[in-house]
């Protein structure tokens, strides 16, 4: 008897700590000493929000009835108006307003109230229907564990009833039988019908609290049922929402990584067009550079042919007058060795009239200076000053910056200067950056018109400049040849 008013005995209270909502008062129980709180579902408490993160706090208690939060989202936790820093902890007390996110959706009130008789809300899962199988079970066996613990007492109650009932007839037996000490058998008789009495009165009220604990029972598993359909109910309804979330979000990457795409192939194409662009008045420039130098080299030649022309008239001239020259000393009679008729600086004509020979007037015609004038050297000064004009050019427009040496492999960035590239290629390993403009170096476009010009330009240059152009390509690329190697 005293087992049984123990079992029916009230469990002790216990606190419990409890999340209220403060718009919609829904609960969130904190039935363990670590709660996780976030979107991912290996946590005990799951909100399907975007802006909640997939780890976003933790509940752990300190002591009794004391408990702390620790913040391990990106978007914030805050316990009564305060930021808490992620990763830093703070002590939480009863009716402390804690809100997940800056979203005052999530905004609850942190208190402690009697723990309800429920079961432990288990995780989402996709094999969450089998533990909730499993407990149903344990639930049936403890049950029926209690339900035989009770017939097992009302069997042994009906044995001892039955035990008394035997020795009242054994006394009625002997009362009959014996005629002395009637007295006795009667007191034996009475108390053994009280205690019968007793037993009987023992068995209706374990009868009653058997009944009483079987409907008990299935009060007790009507709501087990009961909260474990709405649990199920709950959990199936997260699993849907997580799928719809985890489809919808699969769509929203799928619809960015498209925009992405289409932007960046937008990008690459506006990019080579602008290249495009950029290589065709590269070339455009290069054409009227070009063609302004053959113009001076035609305007070059034809100087270098009416200096030529020049001189051939100039000498059948100079012929022309050593033979007046030759027919005056004759008739004269004029030693050419003791008498210069005609220095080197100046020729004379001589006037005849008639058969008398006189020394006539000299007269001055043309002045000619023959001192520096010879076909050799006059071609000589032509080809120098033409390869003076060119190489002067060249040297002005045609000369890489950074290392003051004609292009080797004109390399042309986005800000249209060019470079070796050999040189470019050391710089950028520095700075990304263009050294002339210091814009960022974007892309870099090999330029073949300037090589091909440049190499045909160095055929007619002294063999001094192309042995040392050699020697720097080769030297370059030695260099090239052993980073490669290492």
């Amino acid at each position: 008897m005293e087992h049984l008013k123990r079992a029916s005995d009230e469990e002790p209270k216990v606190l419990e700590p409890v999340l209220i909502n403060t718009d919609t008062n829904d609960r969130i129980n904190i039935d363990k000493n670590e709660f996780k709180i976030g979107r991912a579902r290996d946590n005990d408490e799951i909100i399907l929000d975007v802006m909640i993160s997939r780890r976003h706090c933790i509940f752990r208690c300190i002591g009794q009835d004391e408990w702390m939060l620790k913040d391990l989202s990106s978007s914030g936790t805050f316990v009564n108006g305060n930021a808490i820093g992620s990763g830093e902890v703070q002590n939480v007390c009863s009716g402390d307003i804690i809100q997940f996110s800056p979203n005052e959706t999530f905004k609850y009130v942190f208190t402690l109230a009697e723990k309800e008789h429920c079961v432990k809300k288990a995780r989402i899962d996709e094999k969450i229907l089998d533990t909730v199988l499993v407990k149903q079970r344990t639930f049936a066996e403890n049950q029926e564990c209690q339900r035989k613990e009770l017939k097992n007492m009302l069997e042994i109650n009906q044995k001892e009833q039955i035990k008394l009932n035997q020795q009242l007839e054994n006394l009625l037996s002997q009362q009959a039988m014996a005629k002395d000490d009637k007295e006795n058998l009667l007191k034996q008789i009475t108390a053994l019908e009280e205690k019968i009495k007793a037993c009987n009165s023992q068995e209706e009220d374990l009868k009653n609290m058997y009944s009483q604990l079987l409907q008990k029972l299935e009060n007790e598993r009507l709501q087990f049922e009961a909260r474990l359909n709405e649990e199920k109910q709950k959990w199936q309804e997260a699993l849907d929402m997580s799928k719809q979330e985890k489809e919808m979000l699969e769509i929203k990457m799928k619809d960015q990584m498209k925009k992405w795409r289409e932007e960046q192939q937008a990008e690459w194409k506006n990019m080579m067009e602008n290249k495009v662009k950029e290589e065709k008045n590269i070339q455009a420039r290069l054409m009227n550079e070009k063609t302004v130098l053959e113009e001076k080299l035609k305007s070059h030649v034809n100087e270098k042919t009416m200096l030529e022309e020049k001189l051939k008239e100039t000498e059948k001239a100079l012929k022309e007058q050593e033979a007046k020259t030759e027919i005056s000393q004759t008739i004269l009679g004029v030693n050419t060795s003791n008498e210069s008729i005609a220095s080197t600086s100046e020729c004379i004509f001589l006037n005849f009239n008639g058969d008398q020979i006189e020394v006539p007037q000299y007269e001055i015609i043309d002045t000619i200076d023959l001192t520096e004038i010879s076909q050799n050297m006059l071609e000589t000064n032509i080809n120098q000053s033409i390869l003076g004009k060119v190489s002067n050019i060249m040297d002005e427009q045609l000369t890489c910056s950074i290392c003051s040496e004609l292009f080797i492999k004109a390399t042309t960035l986005k800000c249209t200067h060019t470079f070796c590239q050999h040189c470019i290629n050391l710089w950028n390993k520095k700075q990304k950056s263009c050294p002339v403009c210091r814009k960022p170096v974007v892309s870099m476009i090999r330029s073949l018109v300037l090589d091909n010009f440049i190499e045909s330009m160095i055929d007619n240059l002294p063999t001094e400049l192309k042995n040392r152009r050699n020697e720097i390509i080769q030297e370059r690329e030695v260099i090239t040849t052993k980073r490669r190697m290492y």
